[in-house]
């Protein structure tokens, strides 16, 4: 007997209690995931049935036994396993982790749903991603199997989980898993290379388009035709994906080659062109270049994707004219609302050494923007709105210090702590650092 049902227990190997078998919240090709508790902490036990080979049976044990030992990576979302579970009289074996919580639903389920998250979540949803892992990564281990089945997000807070961690082995060992195709580096699909960092980066950089432009980088219009071609009659369809996806890739925004460009009316047509240029480069980057070196030189790494998507976060703005949500391109001041067609009024920018934070209602200053020790999302100053000055963006002081306040043909002045200051070309001192508040057209011309 193998399988595991309803009131049946398993042991772990740390604890003489047993663990009793809830109902199964999900089912694999290798095992089964069933609900359990200990002292009223809500589990997951995922019970292997014993397959028609032994060795790689133990080879899986063996790399589960190791994922156990090593610990969680630092990374909160990965849903790790805790520790191996039993079951007397069955030859399968199992692992106990802790349980998904139900707020968290597949990232296609959220990019499906017709309420689709703002930018704001986006970009909270790929800073998350991104940590977890370079986490990993850090560690010397690879996830392999990046796909939109084992992703699951938040879309209220950006939160994410990231399950089937019994994909994660030593980066460029030996493994039974690849990935799933779509989602799989060109080099592990045509078997050049093992799963490792550098094709989990391919893949990361493939979830992140779909996020930010719902749909393939690679599934474009030629793909289409291919489908519907003489080459639908000729290859398989295992042999189609390999031609479109590893040996003949082409980005859907190529800039070099329209050939592969999306359908007319698919959603990326819309998205795309939303993207200040400096992010759509990070894109071409990896679908190009990062299509054929395989390379940490040819991939974009983790750190570089975190610097990307902090400065979207900054860019976020609105359209005086319709209100419609936007993305400032500093490279691009007089772009037009993708809604009413119009060319809004630049944004104000509080710019410091190394970022420039758009301002507008809600837009949050921290101690990542002036380089200062802590947590570096602690708040520092934010722009709102205030009923006794109509129209006029204020910043408000959320720390515990004095700010001092330069404005040009004016004596220097200070902001308590609570207290706010007018939104308009000056420099303000906080923490012993500088922000300067820039009018964004005059900045694009200095």
């Amino acid at each position: 007997m193998t399988d595991l049902k309803e009131g049946d227990s398993v042991f772990m190997r740390s604890a003489a209690d047993p663990l009793f078998i809830g109902n199964r919240l999900g089912r694999g090709g290798q095992g089964t995931v069933f609900a359990t508790e200990l002292h009223g902490l809500p589990l997951a036990v995922k019970w292997y049935r014993p397959s028609a080979s032994r060795e790689f049976d133990e080879k899986i044990y063996t790399g589960l036994v190791k994922l156990v030992e090593g610990g969680r990576p630092k990374s909160h979302a990965f849903i790790w396993p805790i520790d191996m579970v039993s079951s007397p009289g069955r030859d399968g074996f199992g692992y106990v982790m802790p349980r998904m919580e139900p707020r968290f639903i597949t990232c296609f389920q959220m990019l499906s749903s017709r309420d689709a998250p703002d930018f704001s979540i986006k970009t909270k949803i790929g800073l998350n991603l991104v940590d977890a892992f370079a986490s990993l990564h850090t560690d010397g281990l690879c996830y392999r199997d990046i796909s939109f089945g084992n992703l699951y997000v938040d879309p209220l807070t950006g939160d994410v989980a990231i399950i089937d961690n019994d994909n994660v082995g030593t980066t460029g060992a030996e493994t039974f898993i690849k990935g799933t195709l779509q989602f799989m580096a060109p080099e592990v699909m045509l078997n050049e290379s093992p799963p490792r960092t550098e094709s989990d980066l391919y893949s990361l950089a493939l979830f992140l388009f779909y996020l930010f432009c719902h749909g393939h980088p690679l599934e474009g219009s030629a793909v289409d035709e291919s489908y519907n071609s003489d080459d639908r009659e000729r290859l398989s369809d295992e042999e189609l994906l390999l031609k479109h996806f590893a040996r003949q890739p082409l980005f859907i925004f190529d800039p070099d080659d329209p050939a592969n460009r999306p359908a007319a009316g698919h959603p990326a047509n819309s998205w795309w062109p939303v993207y200040p240029r400096f992010f759509q480069q990070m894109f071409i980057a990896s679908f190009t270049t990062g299509l054929r070196d395989y390379t940490l030189t040819g991939r974009i790494i983790e750190s570089l994707w975190r610097r990307a998507l902090y400065r979207l976060a900054d860019c976020i703005w609105q359209c005086a004219n319709c209100n419609a949500a936007l993305l400032f391109d500093p490279g691009d001041a007089g772009r037009a609302c993708w809604n009413c067609g119009r060319v809004p009024a630049a944004p104000l920018l509080l710019k410091t050494t190394s970022y420039a934070l758009v301002l507008t209602e809600g837009a949050v200053l921290t101690n990542r923007h002036l380089m200062l020790p802590g947590r570096p999302e602690e708040q520092l100053a934010v722009a709102e709105f205030d009923q006794r000055l109509p129209g006029q963006l204020l910043l408000r002081n959320v720390t515990t210090q004095n700010w001092e306040i330069e404005t040009p043909g004016e004596d220097s002045q200070q902001v308590k702590p609570g207290h706010k200051v007018v939104a308009r070309p000056r420099k303000i001192k906080m923490a012993g650092k500088i922000a300067s508040i820039v009018q964004a057209q005059d900045d694009a011309r200095s």
